[in-house]
């Protein structure tokens, strides 16, 4: 059933999702994070997460932070758009989380993991018209210097990494859109897509 409904569409008049993903390294925290910075009437989906919080983390800022179990659980009611298994854990976006955020009268911007927008696009552009999907994309060396450079990944999940990257760069087929994000140019690939997200606006509501 769509989570759309007709008082969620009065809330919604004029502020879309937006719906980011890309390889790995491709640079999708970085650009949501200049997005949020400059455009106040904008705010990030908070997903769920499995994993163990960390220190510098708050529940309910960074993710909603819950057990394995209660995950589990939750994938068992079809309470999410979409999830994925990574390392481990599990991580995904709630439907109730989505539709609280596109009730503040925000733009909502949402990262999310390739394998997961394969699984939802259908479903997201039924439920939610409103709704752009943005494929972020580098060079395949460049990636992988990105990956090289990244001090908190060892040989092994460098490797891994880069196989998957390969996989994710032929996954664009499918979004809405396409933006190269190049080394050294993140502003450039930042206001493309704020474009993007204005032109999606005055095709929506005319």
């Amino acid at each position: 059933m769509p989570i759309i409904t007709e008082e969620l569409k009065s809330q919604t008049k004029r502020n879309i999702l937006v719906v980011i993903s890309g390889p790995t390294c491709s640079g999708k925290d970085s650009v949501m994070k200049q997005l949020l910075v400059r455009n106040k009437n904008m705010r990030r989906l908070i997903t769920t997460n499995s994993r163990a919080k960390r220190k510098d983390e708050t529940n309910g800022v960074d993710y909603y932070f819950v057990s394995k179990k209660d995950f589990e659980e939750l994938i068992a009611q079809d309470a999410f758009f979409e999830w994925v298994e990574y390392r481990g854990d599990y991580r995904g976006g709630q439907k109730k989380h989505v539709q609280d955020a596109l009730k503040s009268g925000k733009d909502v911007v949402w990262r999310i993991d390739v394998r997961g927008v394969k699984n939802i696009y259908k479903k997201v552009k039924r439920d939610i018209p409103h709704s752009v999907f943005i494929f972020l994309t580098e060079d395949l060396l460049i990636l992988k210097k990105r990956m090289t450079n990244r001090a908190t990944e060892d040989k092994k999940w460098q490797n891994w990494s880069l196989n998957r990257a390969t996989w994710e760069l032929k996954q664009y087929q499918g979004f809405d859109y396409l933006v190269k994000n190049k080394q050294g140019q993140l502003d450039k690939a930042v206001a493309i897509i704020e474009m993007i997200i204005e032109t999606e606006k005055r095709k929506i509501f005319k």
